[in-house]
């Protein structure tokens, strides 16, 4: 009988190793089918280890994540953060339901090693390996841009075609300069004029297929956050001036100066030319008449000749009285918030400084004005 008891051991161990080797081999597959293979910098026994783990969590990492309630998120993926540090940031936002789970999978796969800075717009209901493959994948890193003060329409056009977006330049500037009608009574917008004026200054960072129509409502959209606030729409109240002058005015006060502090003070000179009934005879507006400068180069002809001020445009506030039609450029806030609120000054001229500061001395008179020219 003892010798029978032998013989049965070995078969036993036999079987439990059939069975262990099954169930390995159905746990290698099941993970691969879900998963995928794993990274080929990986060990056999570490894939085996990650493999493991990533199937006990399979039902963690295939569940969709309830996240806030938005349509999507933004997810910022900084230079120096750790895949860990990732993971958690994905799980507080709700968008995984297990931040070691979903590091093991990025570990697991090999895509912690292409996961690069930038910004993702995440949409909501994936799970966590959608979420993991989208921010390790950097075609899928949201395109990030900056309009700058002073731009007009057509510098930021300019930039549209490196972007690598799926429209162009030239649909761009279709639309922006015959706006949809939404866009009009959004932000007030005169019928005969363009979106000059309203784009925001600022660093945008949109998901890459982005359409040429949520991309506008979005700029606009910022706009209407920082600008229309209860104070900038008291001061515009008080000011006497429609939205549209107020960015009209803006705009020319941008392309003056870059200096914030001086802001206000340029805006009440030109409030105090009308007042008088003198023109505002400033270069920005002829600039903007004039438009390209194929020789330089540059939307931003300077120095201007005196055929250059006699240019025949209702931009042209030399040869035009108040205020041109619309806006010549982008403002920011800061020179949003001068036009509607300026210096109280008996100012009537300003020219540029001559330290190169890029600052202005002002004058009440023309003779003082002529005693700031330089050497």
């Amino acid at each position: 009988m003892p010798e029978k008891r032998k013989s049965i051991f070995p078969l036993i161990f036999l079987l439990l190793a059939i069975a262990l080797a099954a169930g390995l081999f159905y746990v290698n597959y099941k993970t691969r089918e879900i998963y995928g293979f794993p990274g080929e910098s990986l060990s056999s026994i570490s894939a085996l280890k990650h493999g493991f783990v990533l199937f006990q969590g399979r039902e963690k990492m295939l569940a969709t994540s309830p996240g806030s309630g938005l349509l999507e998120e933004k997810v910022t993926v900084e230079t120096d953060q750790s895949i860990q540090q990732l993971c958690e940031t994905l799980e507080k936002r709700e968008l995984v339901e297990s931040a070691s789970l979903t590091c093991t999978y990025l570990i697991y796969s090999g895509k912690d090693r292409n996961i690069q800075p930038g910004n993702y717009t995440v949409p909501m209901g994936l799970n966590a390996i959608d979420v993991a493959d989208m921010i390790s994948d950097v075609t899928r890193r949201d395109k990030q841009f900056t309009i700058f003060p002073g731009w007009r329409l057509e510098e930021f056009a300019a930039m549209i075609d490196g972007l690598g977006l799926s429209f162009s330049a030239a649909d761009f500037l279709t639309l922006a300069t015959a706006p949809q009608e939404t866009y009009r009574e959004q932000l007030q917008i005169p019928p005969w004029m363009t979106l000059e004026g309203y784009f925001f200054p600022g660093i945008y960072s949109m998901k890459p297929d982005i359409s040429l129509e949520d991309l506008v409502a979005e700029i606009l959209a910022r706009f209407t956050t920082m600008v229309l606030t209860e104070d900038f729409e008291k001061d515009l109240q008080s000011s006497g001036l429609t939205l549209h002058q107020a960015i009209t005015m803006a705009s020319i006060i941008q392309r003056e100066t870059l200096a914030e502090e001086e802001m206000p003070i340029i805006a009440s000179v030109f409030y105090n030319r009308l007042a008088i009934g003198m023109q505002l005879e400033t270069d920005p507006t002829v600039q903007y008449a004039l438009g390209y400068d194929a020789q330089k180069n540059t939307w931003w002809k300077s120095p201007l000749t005196f055929t250059d001020i006699e240019v025949n445009s209702p931009y042209n506030t030399y040869r035009n009285p108040g205020l041109p039609p619309g806006p010549i450029s982008n403002p920011s806030l800061a020179a949003l918030k001068a036009a509607v609120a300026p210096a109280v000054t008996d100012y009537l001229f300003f020219r540029a400084k001559c330290d190169g500061s890029l600052t202005h001395n002002f004058s009440r008179n023309y003779e003082e004005h002529l005693n700031f020219g330089c050497d």
